[in-house]
């Protein structure tokens, strides 16, 4: 049985994974062995289908072909799924022997595996949206009993109070991006890991562009919907990275849709923020004095000398100009502009310069 003093210490790794933002995998996996488990895995689901997930190393690689669709319908995906219940469930809570010695999910695909019973506590946050929290056991280790569940229901506040925070931790992340692009009181939205809109900041998108509908970033340019969709994709799947989109305003004026990528692990399961997108007039900002390289560097992950060409562009210099001022050839100087349009996802000069000033004060 589970000694409560080894799930209960257990906590404190949930706890400082959620302030951290990261050390979920080693987290689970002391909580999996003071449970006498073989792995345990966070795992989101939508529509009882597993859409993300954080799993241990031993359990990783199933995991991982679950999530793809590579393994037959998991039944204990409706069965044990017990949204706002607060405890953990074991197998016999929702399964016979007779039942799962023929189901075709704990025959077919753990008994081959390895590990067999379970305790599962299932987390909502909204409509189709679950987070469970799963122990994963050897079959010859025998099921979870009912002591068993009695020390891991000692957790539960721990583990929720972990949880409440990772997201709080994740999302604050975004929103100091959010501030910084808001500044300039253009439309800025924050969308989640696929793509869907979490939350608007400032009114006018439509006008500025863009319209929400289903959650989704839709232009009014219909013509510009595929370069948005692509844009939205790139920022938010591996390997992310920052994009643009050229999309019209309702009085047929073009705006520069920006996504930048939110750094950070694990954003997926906890339904957090993936990235930020903020609508962007080209048009010359009046009284801009000076860009900051060092913001720009940051922003973009650009070298210090490609962050001072860039900043130097947005100033109005030209190429030769800049090339002159830094005491650079100016095919060095083209090259650097060249990384800095890859790294912001920009591709022309005007494009380069209207996303850089929307970053200053």
């Amino acid at each position: 049985m589970p000694r409560l003093d080894a799930v209960k210490a257990s906590a404190e790794d949930f706890l400082s994974a959620a302030l951290l933002g990261e050390g979920w995998e080693e987290a689970l996996t002391k909580f999996a062995r003071a449970a006498e488990a073989q792995g345990a895995v966070l795992m989101r689901n939508r529509f009882h289908r597993g859409v993300a997930a954080i799993a241990t190393q031993d359990i990783a690689e199933p995991v991982a072909t679950f999530i793809k669709g590579g393994l037959p319908p998991n039944s204990r995906q409706i069965r044990a799924s017990h949204p706002g219940e607060r405890r953990f469930r074991i197998d016999h809570d929702d399964y016979s022997d007779e039942e799962m010695r023929w189901d075709l999910w704990y025959q077919e695909v753990l008994r081959p595996l390895g590990f067999f019973w379970h305790a599962n506590i299932c987390f909502a946050y909204e409509p189709g949206e679950e987070l469970h929290l799963s122990l994963k056991r050897k079959f010859t280790l025998g099921p979870y009993d009912r002591q068993d569940a009695t020390v891991l229901n000692s957790l539960v506040a721990d583990l929720e109070t972990a949880l409440r925070i990772s997201r709080r931790v994740l999302d604050a992340e975004a929103s100091g991006m959010v501030r910084m692009l808001h500044q300039r009181g253009d439309p800025v939205f924050e969308l989640d890991a696929w793509g869907r809109v979490l939350r608007v900041h400032a009114d006018g998108g439509e006008n500025a562009g863009i319209c929400i509908i289903g959650r989704r970033l839709v232009s009014n340019d219909r013509l510009a919907q595929a370069a948005v969709d692509r844009a939205v994709m790139n920022a938010v799947t591996p390997p992310s990275r920052p994009v643009v989109a050229s999309i019209t305003d309702r009085l047929g004026e073009r705006r520069i849709l920006q996504i930048l990528p939110v750094a950070g692990r694990a954003r997926d399961v906890f339904l957090a923020a993936a990235a930020v997108a903020v609508v962007i007039d080209p048009a010359p900002k009046p009284a801009l004095l000076r860009v900051d390289p060092r913001v720009i560097r940051d922003a973009f992950g650009l070298t210090d000398r490609e962050a001072e060409v860039a900043a130097l562009l947005a100033t109005g210099l030209s190429l030769f100009e800049i090339a002159e001022k830094l005491r650079l050839g100016i095919g060095t100087v083209r090259n650097h502009l060249k990384s800095a349009f890859e790294k912001s996802g920009t591709a022309r000069q005007g494009e380069l310069v209207a996303v850089l000033r929307n970053l200053m004060p």
